[in-house]
């Protein structure tokens, strides 16, 4: 079994009550890494966080460590000093895991545990083999757009729109055929955070599973995202919600409220947010005066208070602020189901969303048409 896995990847943490069982024992060989190169353990937590849980050195091209019984069936991660980013994941399930390092190529290096590992792992390396032909595919397609060849244009998209929908297939099975797996938890939270199914169905998925696993805080973290979806379609009411002001003042989302309010979701470190801030910027100053306004909700990680106000001070955004400085754990984005930034929610003058994560040209038309 063979696994490469970086941090983002993996959407949420734990898991499955199991029973008791002794330690856990790590136990790794390590023959391209000199004595005494660190090894990162870690461990995925509540809210996507990410827990220290042991640091250990090479020795003798071999390294061990332990791990406590688990309370649930916990997802670990394994780095190593120097190869940032890159990561093996295993879980901790009462079975000793076995490791066999390979520097060159982590996707390369063998684990073997138990069966859920075993599970998650045959499933990762499919969908890095569909990652892989998608990647081929859409080469083709940008070659073909480039050409001008619509011939071979709509044959390849034919081929890349059938590739989706067999591993969406692919993806549906495992869930329908497993249901007392973590890994069918992961896929509905992938599901939910890609949009790959309507809210609904992937309701009917969870069902499916047993109790223990929908009990997880796993599963109480999806069916808890899923109603925020809901609360957060078009026509809902938007959910009322407060943080502190870079002022270190409170302000409220009816504080915050003009004829139309734009909720945008961002931070300083998002590149994607920062590249976009400035369409935001010319549209606020086009029709503040009409009754347009913004509320920013920055995700911005503990203690860097000073990047968020430098980011507002530099990409001169005038509009109201708030942050909780909790990355995102952040309560305000949790009330929204957000999982990925930029993004916003357009809401009139009573509260209601009217439009969610219009970008660009698309915000200002929808201002326009609703103020001009």
């Amino acid at each position: 079994m063979r696994k490469l896995l970086t941090i983002c990847l993996i959407g949420s943490a734990l898991f499955q009550s199991c029973e008791k069982t002794p330690d856990t024992q790590i136990k790794g060989t390590a023959n391209d890494l000199s004595d005494g190169t660190n090894i990162y353990l870690s461990k995925l937590g509540k809210s996507q966080s990410i827990q220290a849980v042991d640091t250990f050195q090479v020795k003798q091209n071999s390294f061990a460590s332990e791990l406590p019984e688990p309370n649930h069936q916990e997802i670990y991660l394994l780095s190593v000093e120097g190869l940032d980013r890159q990561n093996l994941i295993f879980i901790n399930e009462g079975h000793d895991v076995e490791i066999e390092l390979n520097k060159n190529n982590l996707r390369d290096s063998k684990i073997t545990g138990g069966p859920q590992t075993e599970q998650m792992t045959k499933y990762l390396d499919k969908q890095m083999d569909f990652a892989t032909k998608a990647n081929n595919l859409q080469g083709e397609i940008t070659q073909a757009k480039v050409q001008n060849n619509q011939e071979e244009f709509s044959k390849k998209m034919a081929k890349f729109n059938e590739l989706k929908e067999e591993n969406l297939a692919y993806r549906k099975h495992i869930v329908n055929t497993n249901p007392n797996s973590i890994v069918s938890l992961l896929i509905i939270n992938d599901f939910l955070n890609q949009k790959s199914l309507p809210v609904e169905e992937s309701k009917k998925l969870l069902a499916t599973l047993t109790p223990e696993v929908r009990d997880t805080e796993m599963g109480r973290s999806i069916n808890k995202n899923l109603a925020s979806v809901k609360a957060t379609d078009i026509g809902a009411f938007a959910p009322k919600f407060e943080g502190p002001t870079p002022d270190g003042g409170t302000l409220s989302l009816e504080d915050a409220m003009g004829k139309i309010t734009l909720i945008d979701f961002w931070a300083s470190w998002c590149r994607p947010c920062r590249v976009e801030n400035p369409n935001i910027v010319a549209i606020y100053n086009d029709y503040k005066d009409k009754g347009f306004d913004v509320i920013g909700v920055s995700l911005d990680r503990p203690n860097q208070k000073d990047r968020w106000l430098k980011a507002i001070e530099d990409d001169k955004l005038d509009w109201h602020h708030v942050s909780n400085l909790q990355f995102w754990n952040d309560p305000i984005a949790k009330l929204y189901g957000v999982r990925s930034i930029p993004r916003a929610f357009l809401i009139d003058e009573e509260g209601k969303i009217i439009a969610k994560n219009l970008r660009g040209q698309q915000l200002r038309d929808k201002v326009a048409e609703l103020l001009d």
